[in-house]
């Protein structure tokens, strides 16, 4: 959590709003100040101090200064987002009591809605909208103050664990081997049992046992369309030996059974191919 005092406002040095026209990746960079970024459109993937997050829409990141950051993989077109930089005023530096407010480092807003609208004064302000000097300086401390508001119950969000594009192209590239299993999985990353689940079912929404179940069935697919494979060859290619348990297994996962699969499906395959 990042702490707040609302002694002395924050001092604003400079911000924008960043709109790509192309597929974009954020430059590799430290820099000695604060950055609060807030996402607008699409998705900001950001590396920093070896975490990685993703800033969506409403989102929030706040950065340190010191801390290298960089992109670790292309955004897509229309890709857009808030960025701030700022420095904490001395008061707050020397503060020994506690804070007044303090917000995530990465959190998802409630109410988007009211921080693009301070977001855009702040702009304003920092375009030359207002003849006050320490206008950006308050404004900027007014959104701050908004973040403390909607985020005072919040834990924020988690980084994305570093290792898990690893963990992910590990999986898919042993997904269709018989003994393949969460346990292994766990043992070849060095994880956890239960924490790499736990991790796995915040980040995708599903267990990672599904998700090989997923690969597996997609395999299967594939094999039972594109090849003239018996569906015992079909079943022993995807990690499963015993031919009727893969019936049903495919059965469960697809509603149908391989047979009926290949029959509803090879003449469409063959059309469009």
């Amino acid at each position: 959590m990042f702490p707040l005092y609302w002694g002395k406002p924050y001092q604003f040095r400079m911000g924008g709003q960043f709109i790509s026209d192309g597929h974009w990746s954020h430059m590799d960079r430290t820099i000695e100040d604060y950055e609060l970024i807030i996402g607008v459109s699409g998705v900001v993937f950001l590396e920093a101090d070896g975490l990685m997050y993703e800033v969506k829409a409403g989102d929030m990141l706040l950065l340190e200064p010191g801390v290298r950051h960089r992109g670790y993989r292309l955004s897509l077109p229309g890709v857009s987002f808030y960025w701030f930089h700022f420095l904490i005023p001395n008061e707050a530096k020397s503060a020994s009591g506690s804070p007044d407010s303090q917000i995530p480092q990465y959190a998802s807003c409630p109410n988007p809605g009211r921080i693009h609208i301070l977001a855009r004064q702040l702009l304003h302000s920092a375009n030359g909208g207002n003849q006050i000097r320490a206008a950006g300086d308050y404004f900027l401390t007014s959104l701050l103050i908004e973040l403390a508001e909607q985020l005072q119950n919040s834990s924020g969000l988690e980084a994305l664990d570093p290792q898990l594009p690893k963990l992910l192209e590990w999986t898919r590239i042993h997904a269709l081997e018989p003994d393949i299993s969460v346990e292994r999985i766990a043992v070849q990353m060095g994880y956890n049992k239960d924490y790499l689940s736990r991790m796995f079912k915040r980040r995708f929404g599903s267990g990672l046992l599904r998700h090989i179940h997923q690969l597996k069935l997609e395999a299967a697919k594939e094999l039972l369309t594109g090849t003239p494979l018996h569906v015992k060859e079909v079943a022993a290619k995807v990690g499963i030996p015993d031919d009727k348990q893969f019936a049903k297994w495919f059965k469960r996962l697809e509603g149908v059974t391989p047979t009926e699969y290949r029959k509803a499906f090879t003449q469409t395959r063959l059309n469009n191919s």
